[in-house]
């Protein structure tokens, strides 16, 4: 299975404790912040979003279920939707202009 077949239809932006705000465009991205870099790992949203993220790799129709999930353990954690996009940190390399 693909990144694109497990893409949201809308990325989730949230607001992180350190002040930045990051982009999670897929299930890949929102399982690999719970496992990896999540607060904390306990509340009864997170167990869920952790769950539902790892049964959307196997379907992808969960995505969007999935996606539910990831927001509201970002409610539970005090991670609240990015409302200023102008904050979005990309960790993308940017390209160079060729001359």
């Amino acid at each position: 299975m693909t990144e694109a077949n497990i893409a949201w239809t809308v990325p989730v932006e949230l607001d992180l404790h350190c002040g930045l705000t990051r982009r999670f465009c897929n299930v890949y991205d929102a399982l690999d912040f719970l496992e990896a870099e999540w607060p904390t790992r306990r509340g009864i949203a997170y167990q869920r979003a952790v769950l539902l993220c790892r049964n959307a790799l196997r379907s992808p129709r969960a995505s969007e279920l999935a996606r539910a999930a990831f927001i509201a353990a970002a409610d539970e954690a005090g991670m609240p939707q990015c409302t200023d996009p102008s904050r979005l940190i990309s960790f993308r390399p940017h390209r160079k202009a060729v001359a």
